[in-house]
């Protein structure tokens, strides 16, 4: 037999004592050259390099086995004996090359997964990071410079061509964390830090700042200024030039301008800039503190009224307080004085999106266009896109590159987790999930996890993560509200009272108390007058108690149904406010009416997008027009939806009414009933692997 001959040449020829040899040293070498590779800080493809070498050096030795021997009289080559040895020859090089091959294959998996990994943590060229500045100075009170400054290189730096810059929540996050320079520079994917220094002595200002090699942590360029209170913007432009000049040597001549040419609007700015930062990083809105910053970005625009940014700054700082008309005149203003600013044109699709206007999206277009490393500007447009029912793939690419310059930021997690949940892409959701992890040990990070978990239906996992984020923050209200409302989404009302005896409208929307939800929003609707979302939920609760005419009294000031025929959708509230709208004009008897607006519309679904809600809303327009097919095979597609549906907008929906007792409405109500059953079911099971329980603190 010619495999007989094949094994007796090779025990001959000593060819398994050879690749036995061969595997033992190649695995000792491999694996003592990842330890020294791992404690001398070695690139990681020199590892990688090596096992490539030693499977491309198999098949040499093997051939070196089989045709020459070591004997006493030196190096001979072997001679075939037996009669098929021919045959052996031709058996032996196939098995040869296949086993080489299949080798390959077997490392190939992981030899991608690293070179996955390896572009992932791989530095940007051109790339840097402004570090939050040291303030040096014996007042602590003086931090809005040292701040202010570095703010202000980062942006200025971020408005030069070619340079890539790491975004300022990210950085802060890196100093704040006290991290080395080498992880700082594989987290923001950066080649460069900069950071440095301001000491204010009397009328004297100090600056030091120094460039930072991130792979090596060494020191590449430094300087030192000391200049006068009014020559700060010159020493800001001369660090912002030898910087571009150190990372791009032939660059050329620089010219991003800083926010103002002016002393004084300099300061103002820089102060504004403080004081918003700080209402912006508080969980609760000091609306003194924010007042305060709008007056100085009105005396910064003042004392330079050239300067677009400061114009643009003041009507960012409007909208955040949510004085839109105020803020109209400052963003025009900006716009007819630079409209090639990518801070201000943000701003202005901001002003737009407010306004319920389409021309949101080309100003946040342009936005990106002006500067690619705008992350606000690339999350607004993500945002916008979603809306708009643009392509999914382009929604999740803004999304992530808006992470990808912002990488310790966790709302950055947190809107790219949140498309991909509600889009139904759940492993994409999944792997956000677990970078999120490896960068953040925070109750606020458990409790975005918990969001994301809830949005893929694993609530019990939901309540598991909220359960651990209250742990770790007991004395935070809203870690105990989040959970009554997760334990009221699995039907729960009894632990959910527990947690918050007295419930907000919220929970009493959820647990269908609608009499008690219209007490205490009609109070609420005198004291907060423009909230649009309250007057949505009180109408909702007006159809589900049969007073028709008074819900549609109560939209009559939310600008429906022009904020959806017009296209000037700002958020979900507002598709659902033009539903209550429709569903209380027909069951006033309006019905013509109701099925006009619905008409208009336009009824689609995004097809790309399973969640409950989009389908939900979808059949209800159907309903409405009476086009009874196309609803109820919506209301059937609920049933795939990864997330609970609200069982109030399923069973209390006044199009649905019709539906009541066909065979189709009732399987959906009994398929989600069954969810909440088996959720409520599993959750103990949940809680205990998880090593968390309800009873760990006392209840509210």
């Amino acid at each position: 037999m010619v495999e007989s001959s094949f094994f007796i040449e090779l025990r001959r020829r000593k060819v398994f004592q050879t690749a036995a040899v061969y595997i033992a040293v190649a695995w000792g070498a491999t694996e003592i050259l990842v330890t020294v590779a791992e404690r001398l800080f070695l690139p990681a493809w020199i590892p990688t390099l090596v096992v490539i070498a030693f499977v491309v050096g198999f098949p040499v030795a093997m051939f070196l086995a089989w045709t020459f021997d070591i004997t006493s009289e030196g190096i001979q080559r072997t001679t075939i004996e037996s009669r098929r040895g021919k045959a052996s020859v031709a058996l032996a090089a196939a098995l040869l090359i296949a086993g080489t091959a299949g080798l390959f294959l077997l490392i190939q998996p992981a030899l991608q997964s690293q070179q996955a990994g390896d572009k992932s943590t791989m530095a940007i060229p051109n790339s840097l990071a402004v570090l939050p500045f040291v303030n040096a100075s014996q007042d602590p009170a003086d931090a809005w410079l040292s701040e202010g400054l570095s703010d202000e290189l980062r942006d200025q730096l971020g408005r030069v061509a070619g340079i890539r810059v790491a975004a300022r929540s990210s950085s802060v996050a890196a100093r704040a964390q006290d991290l080395d320079a080498l992880t700082i520079s594989e987290r923001l994917r950066v080649t460069h830090l900069v950071e440095g220094s301001l000491r204010r002595t009397g009328d004297k200002l100090r600056v030091s700042v120094q460039l930072i090699e991130g792979e090596s942590g060494l020191v590449l360029w430094s300087r030192n200024f000391e200049r006068g209170p009014r020559e700060l913007i010159t020493v800001q432009n001369s660090i912002v030039m030898m910087l571009v000049q150190q990372v791009i040597p032939d660059f050329g001549p620089v010219t991003a301008e800083p926010a103002t040419l002016n002393y004084t609007a300099n300061e103002l700015m820089l102060m504004a800039r403080h004081k918003m930062q700080q209402v912006r990083d508080s969980q609760v809105v000091d609306v003194e503190m924010l007042q305060e910053g709008i007056g100085l970005y009105r005396q910064a625009s003042e004392a330079d009224p050239q300067s677009a940014l400061a114009h643009s700054r003041l009507a960012d700082a409007l909208l955040y307080l949510g004085d839109i008309e105020a803020a109209e005149a400052p963003i025009f203003k900006a716009l007819t004085l630079n409209p090639n600013l990518s801070e201000v044109q943000n701003t202005l699709g901001s002003f737009y999106w407010v306004r319920g206007l389409p021309e949101a999206g080309t100003a946040f277009e342009r936005a990106v266009e002006l500067n690619p490393n705008n992350a606000d500007a690339l999350a607004n447009n993500a945002y916008w896109r979603w809306f708009q029912k643009l392509s999914v793939e382009h929604v999740a690419e803004y999304y992530a590159r808006a992470l990808e310059l912002d990488p310790l930021s966790l709302s950055r997690y947190a809107a790219l987790g949140e498309f991909y949940g509600h889009a139904g892409l759940l492993d994409n959701m999944y792997e956000v999930i677990e970078r999120m992890q490896q960068n953040f040990d925070t109750a606020d990070a458990y409790r975005v996890t918990s969001r994301l978990l809830e949005l893929a239906g694993r609530i019990d996992e939901s309540v598991a993560w909220a359960l651990r984020a209250r742990d770790r923050e007991p004395d935070n209200p809203d870690h105990v509200s989040k959970l009554a409302e997760l334990y009221t989404h699995m039907g729960d009302f009894e632990t959910a009272l527990q947690l918050e005896p007295e419930p907000g409208i919220g929970l009493l929307f959820l647990m269908r108390r609608y009499e008690e939800l219209i007490d205490q929003a009609e109070f609420m609707v005198i004291e907060r007058p423009q909230d649009v979302g309250l007057r949505y939920l009180l109408a909702f609760a007006y159809n589900a108690t049969g007073q028709f005419e008074s819900a549609i009294h109560i939209l009559s000031a939310t600008g429906q149904p022009d904020t959806v025929l017009e296209e000037r959708i700002r958020s979900a509230s507002d598709i659902e406010g033009f539903f209550a709208l429709i569903n209380a004009l027909a069951g006033a008897g309006q019905v013509d009416l109701a099925k006009e607006l619905a008409g208009l519309w336009e009824i689609e679904v995004w097809e790309p997008i399973p969640d409950w809600w989009n389908r939900a809303y979808g059949a209800c327009g159907h309903a409405v027009m009476e086009q009874d097919d196309k609803a109820l095979e919506l209301l059937q597609r609920i049933e795939d939806s990864p997330r609970l549906p609200w069982v109030p907008v399923i069973r209390d929906s006044f199009c649905f009414q019709r539906y009541a007792e066909t065979p189709a409405y009732q399987a959906l109500i009994h398929h989600v009933e069954e969810r909440q059953a088996a959720k409520r079911k599993q959750l103990p099971s949940t809680l205990a692997e998880f090593d968390v329980a309800l009873d760990q603190l006392p209840l509210k």
